[in-house]
Order: C-alpha cells, then sequence, then structure tokens
C-alpha cells in the first residue's frame, strides 16, 4: 500500500466512524458506509441493491464486517471509487474500482461484484456450533451360551426291518444365537409278531447332536449332524411248543441329520418338534427261521416332540 492510499483508506475510516448515520445494512454483519463526497460515479442504492443480491447466499462473517466507499478526489470527474473493509474496526482489505469503459447504468453491478468478492474473502462464517460430544457405543460383546434341557418323545421306524419303535430323550445343551451342541441319552422299545412268535426289542444309548440355528422373534430353527451309540438287546418269545427262542445284544452306531423347529412359549419354557433321518452304521438283528427280521439297521427315521428349558 502506497502512502497516499493508506492516508485514503484512514480518512474513509475515520469518516464512516464518525458518520455512523451514513451507514447501510446490506445483510446480517454487513454494513456500506455511503462516501463523504456527494457527487459519485455510481448510484449508491443501486449498489447496495445489487450487492444485497450477490451475498444473499454467504454465511454470516465472524465479526461485524463494513464496506467504505470514498471517492478521491471529490470531483464531478473522478470515475473511481475506492473501496475499504474492515472487520470490528480492523482493516481487512481495500481495491480501486475504475469505471472509465464501464456504462452509468452497468455501474452498480460492476462495483456489487468487486465489493463482493472482497467480503467473500474474509472469514466467511462464524465458528462452527460445537457437536454435541458423542458416547461411542459400547464395544458388542457376544452373547454367551446358555444351557438348555428338553425332553422328548420318540418315534422311530426302520423300513428295512419293518420295525417300529417308542421311548424318549433327555438333552442337555449349550446354545448360542448361531450354534447349539448338545449330549443326550435315549430308550426306546418295540415289538414285533410273527407266525411262530414274538420278537421284542429295547434300545438304551447316548449321542450328540451339533449345528446351527436361527433365532427370530419367539422361533427358532435349527439344522444338526446326530451321532448315537446304543446297546440294543433282542428278546425272542416262542408261538409253539417245538420253536427256541433265543437272545441277544449288540452296539449299534446311528448317524443323522436333523432339522428341528420350536417356539417360546413361556420366558424359558418352549416346545419343540424335530425329524432325523439316516442310516444305522452298525445295526443288531433278530433271526427268524433263519432269516433276518426285526431289528435295527438300514435307513433310520426319528420323529420327536418335547419340551425345552
Amino acid at each position: 500500500m502506497t502512502a497516499s492510499r493508506a492516508g485514503v483508506f484512514v480518512a474513509a475510516s475515520l469518516f464512516a466512524s464518525s458518520a455512523s448515520a451514513a451507514e447501510i445494512t446490506v445483510i446480517a454483519g454487513v454494513r456500506v458506509a455511503t462516501p463523504a463526497c456527494p457527487i459519485t460515479p455510481v448510484s449508491v442504492p443501486e449498489f447496495v441493491d445489487s450487492l444485497r443480491v450477490e451475498l444473499a447466499g454467504r454465511a454470516r462473517a465472524a465479526g461485524g464486517t463494513l464496506v467504505t466507499l470514498a471517492i478521491e478526489p471529490c470531483d464531478a470527474a473522478t470515475a473511481r471509487v475506492h473501496v475499504g473493509i474492515t472487520i470490528d474496526a480492523h482493516p481487512a482489505g481495500e481495491r480501486d474500482v475504475g469505471f472509465e469503459d464501464i456504462a452509468v447504468e452497468a455501474r452498480p453491478r460492476a462495483l456489487a461484484l468487486a465489493v463482493a468478492e472482497l467480503v467473500r474473502a474474509q472469514p466467511s462464517s462464524s465458528p462452527p456450533l460445537p457437536t454435541p460430544a458423542t458416547t461411542p457405543p459400547p464395544p458388542t460383546v457376544p452373547a454367551r451360551p446358555t444351557v438348555g434341557f428338553s425332553a422328548d418323545a420318540l418315534f422311530e421306524r426302520l423300513p428295512n426291518r419293518d420295525t417300529t419303535l417308542w421311548g424318549g430323550r433327555l438333552t442337555a445343551s449349550l446354545d448360542s444365537p448361531r450354534w447349539s451342541l448338545g449330549l443326550f441319552g435315549e430308550a426306546v422299545a418295540g415289538e414285533h409278531g410273527y407266525d411262530v412268535g414274538e420278537v421284542e426289542l429295547q434300545s438304551f444309548g447316548a449321542g450328540l447332536v451339533a449345528g446351527p440355528r436361527w433365532i427370530a422373534g419367539r422361533l427358532t430353527l435349527a439344522t444338526a449332524l446326530v451321532g448315537a451309540l446304543g446297546w440294543t438287546r433282542v428278546q425272542g418269545h416262542a408261538g409253539e411248543a417245538d420253536v427256541i427262542a433265543g437272545r441277544g445284544s449288540g452296539l449299534t452306531a446311528a448317524v443323522r441329520a436333523r432339522v428341528a423347529l420350536s417356539s417360546i412359549v413361556v420366558s424359558v419354557a418352549s416346545v419343540r418338534a424335530f425329524v432325523e433321518g439316516g442310516w444305522i452304521a452298525r445295526g443288531f438283528d433278530a433271526t427268524v427261521d433263519g432269516a433276518r427280521a426285526a431289528g435295527l439297521s438300514g435307513a433310520t427315521v426319528v420323529f420327536g416332540l418335547g419340551l425345552g428349558l
């Protein structure tokens, strides 16, 4: 800034401070101090209207912005306007705007564009409002598995041996929302009649069941693999005097796939049903007239209905 320019700027600022009645509010936070010289090369009211349009979308300044217009020298031949910007009475910028080659009707718009550029170069908005402190959500803790117990009535069908067994199963399980692991004990029994007598079967065993589960409201769908070991006893009863009845026992093993559906009826109890299908990997059969008869072997299907806790 030259010495003469500084003098003009200071003089304009002094004039603005001593003639506050000549200040015009443009938008919130921005005011214009009209020039002290009554002879201006531009219409001040039209300039103010144009400046309002230019600054309409500008955020409020951090402090009070004053635009000071100065005509030097104060003469009808002067075609330049000196613009000074102060923020809270502190100099923030200045510019000379010349109108020598601009039509009279276009001068308010040209001056408004130049002043708007100076104003936008200043801090354009108040400090942002502090963002409310947010407490980060606690880390997600996986749901702890729960211990469950269930009692089920069983119906088992072995079509290869035309054998039907009835019984029950008790299960203790460790359950999470995504998977389940259970240990069970069961007992089933049945009988089959022939022309020469009758065959009774009992099987006592234990096994594991494990697989994924899906929960939707009160309903739970679970699939699993089932492995079971059993001790099977076969007892024959003669129906005729010349028939010799025998007995025997042996180890059996079964592998099955399972689908189960349960529904909560109260907070700690649920009803459930399941079906298992698979194969007897190690069987034990009765023999009648030299042929295999009732027993545990071949395909196996188990239906269950029970109550869980």
